[in-house]
């Protein structure tokens, strides 16, 4: 037997859902919102903390160095067996 014309054009009909199981989503929503909105903000902090820790090694590090340079130097100027005269009119 053939179909009726156009049948498949059907509109379907759409169950809604009722005003309590909207508001219970709704407050899921919400609240999914402000646990994640905590948990970024503890996530903003370590990550502060971190990147302050990162500074001060950083500034450890360049300190270490620089006292290991100051030594090199002072350490080749003592080998070099010129007065510290010589050495500051050459530096000049």
């Amino acid at each position: 037997m053939p179909r009726p014309k156009g049948s498949k054009n059907k509109k379907k009909l759409v169950q809604l859902d009722s005003l309590e199981v909207i508001e219970a989503k709704i407050a899921e929503a919400e609240q999914s919102v402000e646990r994640l909105s905590a948990e970024l903000k503890a996530e903003k902090l370590a990550l502060k903390e971190l990147l302050k820790s990162k500074e001060l090694a950083l500034k450890a590090e360049a300190d270490k160095r620089a006292a290991a340079d100051k030594a090199a130097v002072l350490a080749a100027i003592e080998s070099s067996s010129k007065s510290l005269d010589e050495i500051l009119t050459f530096l000049k």
